[in-house]
């Protein structure tokens, strides 16, 4: 029993030497000399819906508490569900979002209806989706170190992105190499009941070089920044479904990661207390990049402007100016004298050691975005305080990309008369049928089909088209489609497998389209296919393709569904030699 005690008390006296070399200090409460009109609030919150473990009524007292005034909740989901309304909830308005899961990433959408059919599958499709159904589509966590987490498909035309994402910033303390990053993640588990918000500040990395590295990849367009709070208030076995909360711990609580965080959007109008009208206001600031991040955990409450100069005027966060001589850019902020403040430009830092409240700063005004960051310098751990959104300086448009080169030769798949060629396929508890009907002056390819009911289990139904010689030298598909409803249906070739492993008898690639309830012509590239297995080989061969198909699957379609669809003018088509 007495070495039981001694050891105890040892180990007591380590995890209070611990805490006491590594708890960080507490967050500075600053004057409020001025206030920059800006309205707090928080994105990407988890609630009982999905993986998170508080109700929406919990998270708005939280927000509250933590002096929010807005809340966006992004619970996972496919976007068929109609979003609650706008509404305040403990005096917070509450914005309903979605966070959908794609092959290339996850992707926030905020402003919204619902979607007629699932989202999910190719980022790239989902982005165009979101974007068709006027919402506003952020990339989230873009770069966690976990691989199913982070953004692959940076060509697609996305509307914001996590520059700060809360959840990647822990999972980088485990993935570092070396034992001081998870001693360092130890400790905070200890220094997290005395000071939450500080201690989960501590965690963030955001810094210039991270800026300069985004700027590279928004490059060229506007994006706008963003930061997530990626909000749970659990941790869970990795064993346990998602939306099992009884085995989970709640933390870090919501009210920590709302205190650790916040994003501060410039509103064209003061809130009146209407949510709908509040709500179209806080999102028009948002899509507008009209917005600054602040983290709460180093100082609070946080005042900044950020405006840029020219011949041109003058304009602020998000908005673009066109270029015309040098640039005077204004820094105006409350940070306390020992934070630094940094300025980014096209070429990376380009100002970085100013500790005034106001100062300007002259550049040369070539084209490109512009930042401004203030870093908690005189504080351990020297954590970002404020991230500005970019400004962007545009010279001359790039010139359009080239127009796709007209097909030399076609071949047409359907005669217009008959389903010669044309089979249907289908999984044991999916129906279809294929027939050539009339329709209005032409004729076209009939695909009726139900998907069995039930969860999602390999459910589909396809159309094929059998290929013997191959698909080479073509290099598209052309067809004038149309649905029921809108819907998305995925063009696939398949091939004999190249893996010899068990049970590897085909691949296949595939371009997800999307079909609207009239005719209209669709175009799929052969250079943008893409495997369907993540292992497959990353083009596919064409003079090796056997099949061509239209499938209709659970990625975009519920099982149990059922509809028709209709094809004409189905062809191959090839460019000449000369390509």
């Amino acid at each position: 029993m007495k070495r039981f005690l001694i050891a105890t008390a040892a180990a007591v006296a380590a995890v209070a030497v611990l805490i006491a070399l590594t708890l960080p200090p507490a967050h500075l409460v600053l004057a409020p000399a001025w206030s920059d009109g800006t309205i707090p609030g928080i994105l990407h919150v988890h609630t009982v819906r999905s993986d998170g473990r508080g109700t929406p009524e919990d998270i708005a007292a939280a927000a509250a508490r933590a002096g929010l005034k807005f809340v966006v909740f992004t619970d996972h989901g496919d976007a068929t569900r109609t979003p609650d309304p706008p509404v305040y909830r403990a005096g917070v308005l509450c914005l309903d979002g979605v966070e959908i899961s794609t092959r290339g990433g996850h992707y926030v959408a905020i402003g919204m209806p619902p979607a007629p059919y699932p989202l999910g599958g190719d980022a790239r499709d989902v982005v165009e989706d979101v974007k068709r159904l006027g919402g506003f589509g952020v990339v989230a966590h873009p770069d966690s170190p976990k691989p199913e987490l982070q953004w692959r498909e940076w060509d697609a035309p996305f509307d914001g992105i996590e520059v700060i994402n809360a959840d990647t910033s822990w999972r980088r303390w485990i993935a570092a190499p070396g034992w001081r990053p998870k001693l360092r993640l130890l400790a905070s588990v200890f220094d997290y009941p005395f000071r939450p918000a500080e201690t989960l500040a501590s965690l963030l990395g955001t810094t210039s070089g991270d800026l300069a590295r985004w700027d590279v990849r928004m490059r060229g367009r506007r994006v706008v920044a963003l930061a997530g709070a990626d909000a749970h208030a659990k941790i869970a076995p990795r064993s346990v479904d998602p939306g099992d909360n009884r085995l989970s711990l709640p933390l870090p609580s919501y009210e920590a990661s709302f205190r650790m965080m916040s994003v501060h959007v410039r509103t064209d109008a003061a809130l009146t207390g209407n949510a709908a009208a509040d709500a179209a206001l806080v999102v028009r600031a948002l899509r507008a990049g009209h917005l600054y991040m602040a983290i709460d955990g180093a100082a609070t409450p946080p005042a900044f402007e950020f405006s840029a100069t020219n011949a041109q005027g003058t304009v602020h966060e998000g908005d673009e100016l066109g270029a015309n001589g040098p640039v005077t850019l204004r820094v105006r902020s409350d940070a306390p004298t020992p934070f630094t403040t940094i300025v980014l430009g096209p070429k990376g830092v380009m100002s970085n050691d100013h500790h005034e409240p106001d100062f300007t700063v002259q550049m040369p005004g070539e084209p490109g975005a512009y930042w401004a960051a203030i870093v908690a310098t005189g504080r351990p751990g020297a954590v970002p305080w404020i991230v500005s959104n970019p400004i962007y300086v545009r010279g001359d448009q790039a010139a359009a990309p080239p127009a796709r080169r007209p097909a030399a030769t076609t071949t047409p798949m359907f005669d217009g008369k008959t389903a010669n060629g044309w089979r249907v396929e289908h999984d044991a508890t999916s129906l279809a049928a294929l027939d050539v009907v009339q329709v209005l002056d032409s004729s076209a390819l009939r695909l009726r089909y139900a998907l069995g009911g039930g969860p999602a289990a390999g459910q589909v139904v396809a159309l094929e088209f059998g290929t013997p010689e191959g698909l080479a030298p073509h290099d598209r598909l052309t067809f004038t489609a149309r649905a029921e409803h809108p819907m998305r249906i995925s063009v696939q070739v398949r091939g004999a497998a190249a893996s010899s492993a068990p049970g590897m008898t085909e691949d296949r690639w595939e371009r997800s389209v999307y079909v609207d309830a009239f005719d209209e012509e669709r175009t799929v590239d052969f250079d943008d296919l893409l495997p369907v297995d993540a292992a497959g080989r990353p083009h596919a061969p064409l003079a090796n393709v056997r099949s061509l198909m239209f499938v209709i699957d659970t990625v975009n379609t519920k099982p149990g569904a059922s509809g028709r669809l209709w094809l004409k003018a189905v062809a191959l088509g090839a460019v000449t030699s000369a390509r």
